[in-house]
């Protein structure tokens, strides 16, 4: 959504402490898939003056996005794209940080998402560079209704864990690991659900915007009987070698 700086239940704090742990230098090269907004990657260039790129399917996110470079980093090395991950012909170049924010559908559907992604992402990565991508989890099995709202998309066996596993799976170095907590769960579940009540609100007469309402208070409602004890968000640093 728009109207939240990026769509995961990560505080400021923790963002800005997993920002802190990359120690990027001036000019390094950074990609980011399925950017959003941009703000990330904008944070990024405030803080360490890379060169970055990000690529989003969405035009009204890549929108927002150059909209928002322009207010805050004009002229700075930092492009937005509109374009679909899965065809895009990425640069040559390796980057020195490859990132995918809870955007692995940007390259895959279904349960193997994760570790698709990370397949695609080791090969843009020069040796010796990182790569952030973050995902959900389960923190136990998900019960028949909840697996009905849910999907297959993060099955019981995708924990914490095992997200970490897959990266040394695929050949690369763990370095850092977080996890959202329940309060950051609940201000970004809240957030988003204040978002949707007002856009309905507003535009009462847009039939999408009313169908997405009602997906959106059952969402909550799930959410509350078994979301927030089942459903985790973790954020992956590795590194390869």
């Amino acid at each position: 959504m728009i109207d939240l700086l990026w769509n995961a239940p990560v505080s400021e704090a923790r963002m800005s402490e997993i920002l802190d742990v990359l120690k990027l230098q001036a000019g390094q090269p950074v990609l980011d898939i399925g950017c959003g907004s941009g703000e990330i990657l904008m944070r990024l260039y405030e803080r360490y003056q890379i060169v970055g790129t990000g690529i989003d399917l969405s035009p009204e996110q890549i929108a927002e996005a150059r909209r928002r470079m322009q207010g805050r980093i004009p002229g700075s090395p930092v492009k937005f794209i509109e374009a679909d991950a899965r065809s895009f012909q990425f640069e040559q170049v390796a980057v020195a940080l490859a990132m995918c924010l809870g955007a692995t559908h940007a390259f895959a559907s279904g349960n193997d998402a994760y570790r698709i992604a990370i397949e695609r992402m080791i090969p843009l990565v020069e040796s010796g560079g990182l790569l952030l991508i973050a995902d959900g989890y389960l923190k136990q099995p998900a019960t028949p209704e909840y697996r009905a709202m849910l999907g297959e998309s993060i099955p019981d066996e995708m924990t914490h864990g095992a997200n970490v596993a897959t990266g040394q799976q695929l050949g690369l170095v763990p370095l850092s690991a977080w996890t959202s907590s329940e309060q950051e769960w609940d201000h970004f579940e809240w957030a988003y659900q204040r978002i949707i009540e007002r856009k309905a609100r507003e535009q009462p007469d847009r039939q999408e915007l009313r169908e997405k309402l009602l997906r959106r208070r059952d969402w909550i409602q799930a959410y509350l009987k078994w979301g927030r004890n089942t459903l985790g968000y973790g954020v992956y640093l590795f590194q390869k070698p």
